[in-house]
C-alpha cells in the first residue's frame, strides 16, 4: 500500500509540474527592449485577459487581439509568444489585414484619450514586427490593395488632397496626391469599418503624384528578424 501511495504522489507532483510548466510558458511574452532586442515577462493578458478578435498571417499562424484586466491592450503571436502592446489605446479592434509583398499587414482601429481614430499599422514577418501609428484623429482613411499586392495605399482626406501612406517594401511612405475625379473628401464616413471607400474607388497605383515621397519611421525598433532561409 505505502509503494502505491508513493507512486501516486509522485505521479500526481509531475502532473502539477507539468501543468505549471505550461501555464508559465503559455503565460511568457517577448515584448521589444527599446534597443533593437527583447524582453522575457509574465503575459497577464493572456492568463487573466479576453481575446477579442485572431487574424491569420501568411505563413499560417495566428495573431490574437487581446486586452488585460487593466483595460490594455496588445497583439500576440501564438506561435512566437512575441507580445505587441499598443500602448495608449483605449479601445481597439482588428479593421483590415492583408498579405503584402512578403509581410502580413494589420491595421488596427483604436482610440486614444482626445483622440477618436488612431491606427496601428503592423507588418509581420515571422517573429519580425515593423509598427507604425497613423491617423489624424477625425476619419477613417480608406485602405486598398495594389493590383500586384506589393503596396498598400492609406488615404486620409486632407482639404483638396488626400494625405496617402504608402505600405511598400518594409516601409511606410508619406505622400500628397491629388484627389481622384468623383472623390469627395468631405463625406461622412470617409470609409466604412473595413476601411472601404463609401464612394468611388481610390486609384491603388504604387507612388504618388506629387513628386514627394518621405519615408517613415516605424514607431519602435523591432525585434531581430528570423534568421533568412537557405535557398
Amino acid at each position: 500500500m505505502a509503494t502505491y501511495k508513493n507512486f501516486a504522489s509522485s505521479h500526481w507532483r509531475k502532473l502539477m509540474a507539468g501543468v505549471a510548466a505550461g501555464v508559465l510558458l503559455t503565460g511568457c511574452a517577448m515584448t521589444p527592449n527599446g534597443r533593437g532586442g527583447v524582453m522575457m515577462g509574465l503575459d497577464t493578458a493572456e492568463l487573466f485577459g479576453t481575446p477579442l478578435s485572431t487574424f491569420r498571417l501568411r505563413d499560417g499562424t495566428e495573431g490574437t487581439l487581446r486586452k488585460d484586466p487593466q483595460g490594455k491592450y496588445s497583439i500576440k503571436l501564438s506561435q512566437a509568444f512575441r507580445v505587441v502592446p499598443l500602448a495608449n489605446a483605449i479601445t481597439a479592434r482588428v479593421a483590415r489585414v492583408e498579405n503584402v509583398g512578403e509581410r502580413t499587414v494589420v491595421i488596427v482601429e483604436t482610440q486614444e484619450r482626445n483622440c477618436a481614430y488612431r491606427y496601428e499599422v503592423l507588418a509581420f514577418q515571422g517573429t519580425d514586427v515593423l509598427q507604425w501609428t497613423v491617423g489624424n484623429c477625425q476619419d477613417r482613411p480608406r485602405v486598398e490593395l495594389a493590383a500586384d499586392a506589393k503596396s498598400l495605399n492609406i488615404d486620409f482626406p486632407n482639404y483638396n488632397r488626400l494625405s496617402r501612406m504608402i505600405y511598400t517594401d518594409n516601409r511606410l511612405l508619406n505622400a500628397s496626391v491629388p484627389v481622384p475625379p468623383g472623390v469627395d473628401t468631405r463625406a461622412q464616413p470617409f470609409a466604412d469599418d473595413a476601411l472601404r471607400a463609401t464612394g468611388p474607388a481610390i486609384a491603388t497605383v504604387p507612388g504618388n503624384d506629387s513628386g514627394r515621397v518621405i519615408p517613415a519611421a516605424p514607431a519602435a525598433a523591432p525585434a531581430p528578424a528570423a534568421a533568412p532561409k537557405a535557398g
